[in-house]
């Protein structure tokens, strides 16, 4: 981040109010708020009471995650718990997704996300990766840094992947030094981190399911919802049309930086020393490579060779790289396992499937619906979602959470695919997919939002770039996914 960015966030710093930022008072403040008026409040026209108050919960649920205001862990926990206490749902039902497949998936993901954060390996594959293109044109470095952000895409999840890369990307930077003032050192340095820290990370995470919040709340929702099992597999294969958008986001970025051409200086001499500066593979971090390269077999091999499900292959791989002779200490890797997210996901994917099942999701269906009668259904499906998908990106652009993201629009996608004439897993799939692809605002991607943070650009430059970007990926996911989905076995309308 720049001196300049530093000192207008240092100078627009809040005065706090009880000790914590006046958005995280007035957002308990809200939250509390919205809840118990909903709970306590009159009845809505045609919302039942145990619904109506599962709905404050998500408001709530809403409200304290876009302010921060109580920490994972706690939002985790009490999203459930205060479906117990005002929706008046039973725990087993309101904890369900705390013994999903989904919820023991993301405990090994998270396991290895921490091994290769905690360990050099995750630096390793990147910088030897991108060695294999050792170059100094621009198009050359950003697509050795692109082949290293898809290699680790699968093990890491995206905010995680941004924070690894980080340092990578300022690495080259580095190589322009006193050479700032240039043009096209302001140009490569702005789509390097754009690129390379925000986009990338998020494009191939969508088509690995372990590597995207909303990827693993789907899944725990359509299982839990409407008993559609998605395996790691399934999701792979049901998802291959993204891969293309990875050379759009590439091409495009070299296209609008004008970079085709441009040269960085030095770069094919730093790769090296950044690479020694490791030293040799360690003993550890081939244990923790082979141990994935089985689990990932077992993924794959779901449902042909043996029953054994995406969550306890999961396990299986916390079981192997633990083991005593693995050489892995939990001391050293424990601190970067996301507990809290892992916490915070049950109670998404809990708060999602009570909205479901309360019935308060096909209330608000019901009253988005009304408005336009019959007229929508009418339509082509295409047009169908791309109304849908306008209208959801507009609630959406202001949601930086990916979870409070997932837990709003993947249950109202759900109810409302039967409400249109879709089939819900083709539907909510499309819609869902292209609200991660949500550029139109830097804060509505958080791996977008860091790397904009990392390079001194207005939010209206990045703006300009990313509502161009967003506009290309979401026709592209609904013409792409309408006609691959049907092909998979998943037609679009019933």
């Amino acid at each position: 981040m720049s001196t300049a960015t530093v000192s207008i966030s240092t100078a627009q710093k809040p005065n706090l109010i009880f000790g914590i930022e006046p958005k995280q008072f007035w957002g308990l403040i809200a939250g509390f708020s919205i809840m118990f008026l909903f709970h306590f409040g009159p009845a809505l026209p045609g919302l039942k009471p145990e619904a109506q108050s599962v709905l404050g919960v998500f408001f709530w649920f809403m409200i304290i995650m876009i302010c921060n205001s109580l920490h994972k862990f706690v939002v985790g926990l009490l999203a459930p718990g205060f479906v117990v206490m005002l929706g008046k749902f039973k725990i087993p039902d309101a904890f369900s997704a705390f013994s999903s497949d989904a919820f023991f998936l993301t405990a090994g993901a998270f396991a290895f996300a921490a091994i290769m954060m905690g360990t050099p390996l995750g630096k390793r594959i990147a910088i030897t990766i991108t060695d294999l293109f050792r170059s100094v044109k621009v198009t050359r470095i950003f697509f050795g840094l692109s082949a290293a952000d898809f290699t680790i895409s699968g093990f890491l999840p995206t905010v995680a992947e941004t924070g690894l890369l980080l340092p990578l990307a300022k690495g080259f930077s580095s190589l322009m030094s006193g050479k700032e003032h240039l043009p096209e050192t302001q140009r490569i340095n702005k789509g390097l981190f754009l690129l390379i820290c925000g986009l990338m990370p998020l494009f191939t995470s969508m088509i690995i399911l372990t590597a995207h919040f909303p990827n693993i709340l789907m899944a725990g929702m359509l299982e839990e919802a409407i008993k559609i099992k998605v395996t790691w597999m399934d999701w792979l294969i049901l998802n291959i049309p993204l891969w293309g958008l990875m050379p759009v986001a590439f091409f495009y970025t070299v296209w609008y930086f004008k970079l085709w051409n441009v040269e960085i200086p030095g770069a094919a001499d730093e790769l090296p020393k950044m690479k020694a500066e490791l030293g040799p593979t360690t003993w550890s971090e081939k244990w923790a490579l082979g141990s994935l390269i089985i689990c990932v077999f077992l993924w794959i091999t779901e449902k042909t060779l043996h029953n054994f499900s995406t969550g306890m292959v999961a396990l299986l791989l916390v079981l192997l790289v633990f083991l005593p002779f693995s050489r892995i200490k939990y001391s050293q890797i424990g601190p970067h396992i996301m507990w809290d997210t892992w916490i915070l996901l049950g109670g998404a994917i809990s708060m999602g499937t009570a909205l479901h099942k309360s019935g308060a999701v096909q209330w608000m269906v019901d009253l988005a619906l009304a408005p336009m009668g019959d007229t929508i259904i009418a339509l082509p499906p295409i047009i169908i979602l791309i109304i849908v998908v306008i209208a959801t990106q507009i609630a959406r652009a202001g949601i930086v959470s990916a979870a409070a993201m997932g837990a709003m629009f993947i249950p109202l996608c759900i109810t409302l695919a039967p409400e249109l004439g879709f089939n819900i897993l083709p539907f909510t799939m499309i819609v869902v997919n292209c609200l991660s692809y949500s550029f139109f605002l830097p804060m509505s991607i958080t791996a977008f939002f860091i790397a904009w943070g990392a390079v001194d650009m207005s939010m209206g430059e990045v703006m300009k770039f990313g509502a161009p970007l967003s506009l290309i990926c979401n026709i592209y996911t609904i013409l792409t996914m309408s006609m691959w989905l049907p092909l998979m076995g998943y037609p679009l309308m019933q």
